[in-house]
């Protein structure tokens, strides 16, 4: 999920925060089963609001992915409200989803909704919502926002920034007037969730007073079982997983990695996503001289990832621009060693530097180049540092976090005055 440290809000500050990094106590049984004694079930009727969904290009599709699946498994009613690609139906039911798609448009490597009026009515007219969660900055949430009713509950997760937005040239003379839009539709939410701690503690810096808490996005493969490992005798194998965008500042990578290669011939960088900065990239590949030790193995459907990450020895996200960044979490839990930039804002929630990986400056390329180089040269390191990476994934199981996120949903509906009438699941 892509941002700086940003949009920040008031929530329960840094002791909290880091609680929720914490194990949750499970007195008896399944988590599952031990939230719900605590808090009755309650059949609620809940939209997902995301330009991103099917098939996930990003981190944050990826979760509502997830989320939806789950929600769904535990009794409630969940649509999903998305952008519309060439050859998808506008309606469809996925997992027991309902897929409500909208007219949208193909811009810088994105897909962005961009509904008419009536559709959205439509749409809110046939679902009596109970609450609506936004996790995709664009026209699709204002658009929402501003047609639903103020009996649902609005949450937002704050997966990226205004940057990222701003990232066209021709886009960057509006980044204020867009930020204080931005400021101003999250003070109409009733809840946002920041993916990092440290996220919820700068929130409000801008303004933003709407109530925010610590939710951590999940790493939501299903095993690590049965994934190869790295041969012994092959290439010390570098990966990235990403779009090829500018906020992830893969030149700093290729130009690190050919630092790496001087040092230590039998080196492979794999770079697994597609985007706008795919020709440059390769420009630049050809300039160091690296097209055999480079492969751009282009887009990957998330549920294929796994064998990428068993047999990467490193996985490096070197983003300018990020909240959390999902994929480093999942490379943590394939056993990986992790390095990442100083300028995602949960670097040091995911990575204790020295013990599962290493955080690096993003102006020094030679930081880079040296981490990795003492990597290679040390695969007793580097298994030593994925074990503790996968010992600190335990964190973001997605059983801890589906049961924080269905209570927050809860919290709120008690909070109001409107409780479904639906049942109870």
């Amino acid at each position: 999920m892509s941002g700086n440290p940003g949009l920040p809000g008031r929530g329960k500050g840094t002791a909290s925060g880091i609680a929720e990094l914490a194990p949750l106590p499970i007195r008896s049984g399944s988590l599952s089963e031990d939230h719900n004694r605590e808090t009755p079930q309650r059949r609620l009727s809940i939209c997902m609001v995301s330009d991103d969904f099917l098939p996930a290009a990003t981190g944050c599709g990826v979760v509502v992915q997830w989320a939806a699946r789950e929600l769904v498994k535990r009794g409630h009613s969940v649509s999903v409200v998305t952008s519309r690609r060439r050859g998808q139906p506008a309606v469809e039911t996925w997992h027991g989803v309902r897929v409500h798609r909208t007219f949208s448009i193909r811009l810088h490597g994105y897909h962005w909704a961009l509904p008419g009026r009536s559709a959205l009515r439509r749409i809110l007219n046939e679902n009596d919502f109970d609450i609506i969660h936004y996790h995709y900055l664009g026209f699709l949430l204002m658009r929402m926002r501003t047609a639903a009713s103020m009996r649902a509950k609005h949450v937002y997760t704050y997966h990226m920034t205004v940057d990222l937005l701003t990232q066209p040239l021709l886009m960057k003379p509006f980044h204020r007037a867009i930020f204080r839009r931005h400021v101003e539709y999250c003070n109409r939410f009733d809840l946002i969730l920041a993916p990092s701690v440290r996220l919820v503690e700068q929130i409000s810096k801008y303004g933003i007073t709407t109530r925010t808490e610590y939710l951590s996005n999940p790493i939501v493969f299903d095993s690590r079982a049965e994934q190869p490992r790295p041969p012994e005798d092959g290439p010390f194998v570098v990966l990235f997983v990403g779009r090829l965008s500018p906020e992830k500042n893969l030149p700093y990578l290729i130009g690190a990695f050919a630092g790496l290669v001087r040092q230590q011939p039998c080196s492979e960088l794999r770079i697994v996503g597609e985007g706008r900065e795919k020709p440059r990239l390769m420009r630049l590949v050809s300039k160091f001289g690296l097209e055999r030790q480079v492969k751009f193995l282009g887009f990957i459907e998330h549920s294929l990832l796994a064998p990428h990450y068993a047999s990467a020895d490193v996985f490096v996200l070197p983003s300018l621009s990020e909240t959390q960044g999902l994929v480093a979490l999942e490379a943590m839990w394939f056993a990986k060693p992790v390095i990442v930039t100083n300028r995602i804002v949960a670097a040091r929630e995911m990575v204790e530097d020295g013990r599962n990986g290493f955080i690096v400056d993003p102006d020094s390329v030679e930081d880079l180049t040296g981490k990795l180089a003492l990597l290679s040269r040390n695969p007793a390191l580097a298994r030593e540092l994925g074990r503790g990476a996968q010992r600190l994934a335990g964190r973001y199981s997605p059983e801890r976090i589906i049961c924080r996120l269905e209570r927050h949903y809860l919290d709120l509906m008690r909070d109001g005055v409107r409780v479904s009438g639906r049942g109870e699941g």
